[in-house]
């Protein structure tokens, strides 16, 4: 890779920040913060940088570069907030790449600490997609690290997907940010499905995009205890 363009590179890491958005545990007593989902931003940015992102995901230079800012910085808060569990999105198309493997290994060590949720971009359809997503999978278990399927319903994770391999994750997450189109009658019958689903499978159900009182209080009249969006929180900058 020319000179240039590994400092074109670098220059795009360097003005990476991070964000930090929590997921709340309702309890009979109020709610209290289960764990903050990590968030990547670029520059001043409020939303994921998806053009960015590519770029830097595009070749294993680009992508080591990317995951060593990943762990100077996760490793930090981690260490600094000693208590706090974090989640942190890792893409299937990161992990092509040996950094991103070694990535993981190195942030194991908080492995109590730290959940990974695979996102929904990359596509699983062909056999080599295959066998990268079930080593991934696997690696990461081995590893010790909890494991989550993201926005549910979207891009790879069809329902379909995600029913077939729930036994590989710890916990799901649903967006109702998606179903703004949908009337609150047939969204909360879609949130049932999911909360049997979840019931069955033995694992946590997040549902994200909660943005005012009365949905978070359907939610919960449904058994939703794990609950994320503005209405909790915005994302923050600093914990």
């Amino acid at each position: 890779m020319e000179e240039k363009t590994i400092q074109s590179i670098s220059k795009k890491v360097q003005n990476l920040s991070l964000a930090f958005q929590p997921i709340w545990e309702i309890t009979g007593s109020g709610a209290v913060i289960k764990s903050y989902e990590i968030l990547l931003r670029y520059a001043d940015g409020d939303f994921f940088p998806f053009e960015i992102f590519n770029k830097l995901t595009r070749t294993e230079e680009a992508c080591k570069l990317l995951n060593q800012w990943y762990e100077n910085k996760i490793t930090y808060y981690l260490s600094k907030y000693p208590e706090v569990i974090f989640n942190l999105n890792v893409d299937l198309q990161q992990m092509q790449y040996t950094s991103t493997w070694e990535l993981l290994k190195g942030l194991s060590q908080f492995k109590k600490r730290i959940a990974i949720e695979m996102t929904e971009f990359y596509q699983v359809s062909n056999l080599e997609h295959k066998r990268l997503f079930f080593e991934s999978m696997a690696y990461i278990r081995e590893l010790g690290m909890p494991l989550a399927f993201d926005d549910v319903g979207n891009g790879q994770h069809s329902i379909s997907f995600v029913t077939k391999n729930i036994h590989l994750v710890d916990m799901v997450k649903i967006s109702l940010l998606h179903l703004q189109h949908l009337d609150p009658i047939t969204v909360g019958l879609y949130v049932d499905i999911w909360v049997r689903i979840a019931k069955v499978a033995k694992v946590d159900l997040v549902i994200e995009g909660i943005e005012n009182q009365t949905t978070a209080d359907i939610m919960t009249s449904r058994g939703i205890i794990f609950q994320q969006g503005f209405f909790w929180s915005k994302p923050i900058q600093e914990i």
